[in-house]
């Protein structure tokens, strides 16, 4: 701190000049304030020059900094701590004019930021700089930034592959970044998924609204049948029956039947709503030929060979907690191998089957994680089956002589698909997490995955839902230190979904909001959205590639001893 910074708060120089004793004369009195006011010189005086003193000597003196500790992840977290956290990965973008304006995935361009001479090799290990230079439909170079590009690198014949990182440059550029995991011929692809002005378009219209899909719940008792609308939030002001749970902030309605009680709720299907309504323009943005458009490389693919050095692999262990980076991983003939620590592979019948014998594992949350359990049972010997009868309801198994239990869980409304949802059994996880019997020692593990269904709604009624679970876990760790708990993240999902209620962007700002709200907790990051762009797998059920590498990948976070 410079010492002018000072001289406003002591304005020495009038008092240090000032001749005036001021008088003051009352009845049968006078004082003079002149030997007061010299005091106060005095003070003022010895106060500047301690002050002096300070500042020389901070000059010449390094002081210690202040440490100061990271917050503890049991503070309170909000809604909107999460969503300010974000507003830098939330897009903006000018307003267009006209689609002719718009980002064109045809006619961008992606070349080395480096430029190679024929013959030009990469080493194994080195960083691969592409600048992918946004143009218009008029092929006029783009002056922003705000498109949302994925990238990657892929070797066919080595069945490798691996993400890349995009970097906006807010100016109509994208440098992107890949490791060269492996040697051979590497082939770069980019795509644009959606124009800045198109992800505009998509987060205006998520923002506030609940009504893109709407849900018809199902009231039985006896052999009467009523029906009404349902959701997190309804138009409406008729009686509703209202589903509650006041510790944790979560509420669903339906509108009341006529007749049947609120009870008597069997059911709840889901259907697209009318609408929204775009402009002709913002229709022709979402259009599937608009989607995912492959930006043309105006080079070849680039030779990598090892230079005499073998890959880099971690060296660390496996912790709870450790945050994962992006890219975590590669693909390399369609194993998984991660950078972030150390692991294994547990792809065969007998490596999984011995890494779950004497333990139970929770699957909880949608379809994706439905998936696990589905090639779990192919996999784990000597399974007996446990399933309750309806559409989404529990599944289990075990196999008793090696103790080994797996269930599966879905997760409470929204839920969105063609099929009606049983109510049956409602719970969220949670309340899950705070019920579930543990045994205090490694043999719990459980998975969360949530995040497809909430695609169609605001972002922060995903958020409440994410603090509720954060919080139940901070609950379990206490009461039982040793149960791992993993989060698997959004995976990509198809060009022909329902682009406004199912956006890939959509799923991206939710898993940055995952990692703002489980970082620095004892949890595991499962990311699904790295292995689903790194293999082009655009589903919203990936292939058994992936899915058996996310599933290795936790049972050696589980059962890998280095």
């Amino acid at each position: 701190m410079q010492s002018s910074e000072l001289l406003p708060i002591l304005p020495l120089p009038s008092i240090m000049s000032s001749k005036t004793d001021y008088t003051l004369v009352g009845e049968g009195s006078s004082v003079t304030q002149g030997s007061k006011y010299s005091k106060k010189k005095i003070v003022f005086i010895l106060l500047f020059f301690i002050i002096f003193i300070f500042l020389y000597f901070s000059k010449i003196h390094t002081w210690a900094p202040i440490k100061v500790k990271p917050p503890s992840p049991r503070k309170e977290m909000t809604v909107a701590d999460v969503m300010f956290s974000l507003r830098e990965d939330i897009p903006e973008a000018p307003k267009f004019k006209s689609f002719m304006e718009t980002s064109s995935g045809n006619q961008s361009v992606a070349r080395l930021e480096d430029r190679l001479d024929p013959g030009d090799v990469f080493c194994v290990g080195d960083t691969l700089n592409v600048l992918v230079e946004m143009k218009d439909f008029n092929g006029k170079p783009k002056t922003y930034g705000g498109d949302f590009i994925l990238a990657r690198i892929h070797s066919p014949e080595l069945k490798a592959s691996a993400s890349g990182v995009v970097t906006d440059l807010r100016n109509g550029s994208y440098r992107v970044s890949f490791t060269l995991f492996w040697s051979g011929t590497v082939q770069v692809s980019v795509l644009l998924i959606h124009s800045a002005e198109a992800v505009q378009v998509l987060w205006r219209e998520r923002k506030g609204s609940y009504w893109k899909v709407l849900f018809v719940g199902t009231f039985i008792k006896g052999n009467k049948t009523e029906t009404s609308q349902c959701g997190p939030m309804l138009k409406t002001t008729r009686p509703l029956c209202e589903y509650v749970d006041k510790r944790e902030g979560e509420y669903y309605a339906c509108i009341k039947p006529p007749t049947l009680p609120c009870s008597s709720l069997n059911n709840i299907k889901s259907h697209n709503s009318e609408g929204p309504f775009l402009t002709q323009d913002e229709d022709r943005l979402l259009e599937r030929k608009n989607i995912g458009v492959q930006i043309k490389n105006s080079f070849p693919a680039v030779q990598v060979v090892s230079c005499d050095a073998t890959p880099a692999e971690p060296s660390e262990k496996c912790l709870l907690g450790k945050e994962s980076p992006f890219p975590s991983g590669y693909f390399y003939q369609n194993r998984w191998f991660s950078t972030v620590c150390q692991q294994a592979p547990f792809l065969s019948q007998d490596t999984i089957t011995k890494c779950l014998t004497g333990k139970r594992f929770y699957l909880w949350g949608d379809s994706t994680i439905r998936q696990w359990m589905e090639y779990l049972r192919t996999k784990v010997e000597g399974l007996s089956h446990k399933d309750e009868v309806g559409n989404w309801l529990p599944l289990r198994s075990f196999n008793y002589a090696k103790n080994i239990a797996l269930q599966w869980k879905r997760h409470n409304p929204p839920w969105i698909g063609s099929r009606a949802v049983s109510t049956k059994g409602f719970v969220y996880i949670s309340r899950e997490l705070d019920d579930v019997v543990l045994g205090g020692g490694r043999q719990d593990a459980i998975v969360i995955s949530i995040g497809q269904h909430f695609r169609a709604f605001p972002l922060e009624y995903f958020i409440h839902r994410l603090l509720n679970i954060r919080r139940a876990i901070l609950r379990l760790q206490a009461r039982s230190p040793e149960t791992m708990v993993f989060i698997k993240l959004e995976n990509t999902r198809e060009f022909t979904t329902p682009i406004l209620r199912m956006s890939d962007t959509y799923g991206h700002l939710q898993n940055l909001a995952q990692r703002k709200v489980f970082k620095g907790m004892r949890v595991v990051i499962v990311d699904a959205w790295d292995m689903s762009v790194a293999a082009n797998t655009f589903s919203i059920h990936p292939n058994s590639v992936v899915v058996s590498n996310e599933v290795s990948m936790v049972l050696s976070q589980m059962c890998y001893r280095p």
